[in-house]
């Protein structure tokens, strides 16, 4: 009864377990997703590129004192379609469906926050107030459009990228451990067949006497 309880149980942990592992690599994917679609968002301003497209306001909340929270549409599209492609790397796993909605629900909650707090931030007024009285911008929800868009484009790119890594692996050199076992195996071959020779060397001697 016991042994067969403690199986029952490691079934029933089992899927718990895979769908927390699950959730936390969605979480991380997404939250590195965040940063790097800001960033891409920021270098491509910077550089002045894909200046096509209405404005798209509230997409760079931190710059709104500055009149520049509002990016071109395409600029924002880019920017947080490869985002989204990178964070669906790391959640290959998951069937592109179930990533592009959990990964664009999660995205456009986070980005909300972000927005309203960044809004209350730069214009020193309380969190609280700002949440129920601000609508956000637009920015928000184009963004997280794109990345579950970019979360659900790469299949075969996600494949693609399994197979360089796989032949990354197959062309790296092999471990030190292995490196250092098989030195060692050749030099106790080399030790060995040193020692016959003296044996034979001994044994020819003790004859000719």
């Amino acid at each position: 009864m016991t042994a067969s309880s403690g199986v029952l149980r490691r079934r029933r942990a089992g899927p718990a377990l895979s769908v927390a592992g699950n959730g936390v690599v969605l979480t991380g994917a997404v939250l590195a997703g965040l940063l790097a679609g800001e960033g891409w968002l920021y270098v491509l301003r910077g550089a002045g590129w894909l200046d096509a497209g209405p404005n798209v306001g509230d997409s760079l909340p931190l710059l709104a004192l500055a009149g520049a929270d509002g990016q071109p549409l395409l600029r924002v599209l880019v920017s947080w379609l490869l985002a989204g492609a990178m964070a669906a790397v790391v959640m290959v796993r998951l069937p592109a469906p179930h990533r592009a909605a959990l990964a664009g629900a999660l995205c456009l909650v986070l980005l909300l926050f972000a927005s309203q707090a960044s809004y209350a931030l730069v214009r020193n007024l309380r969190l609280s107030d700002v949440i129920t009285t601000r609508a956000p911008g637009a920015g928000p929800w184009v963004q997280a459009l794109a990345f579950a868009g970019g979360c659900a484009l790469p299949g075969r790119a996600v494949a693609w990228t399994e197979r360089i890594r796989r032949v990354e692996r197959r062309r790296s050199p092999a471990p030190a451990r292995e490196r250092g076992v098989r030195g060692g195996e050749d030099r106790d071959a080399a030790e060995h067949d040193h020692d016959r020779r003296d044996v034979n060397r001994q044994r020819g001697r003790g004859r000719s006497e």
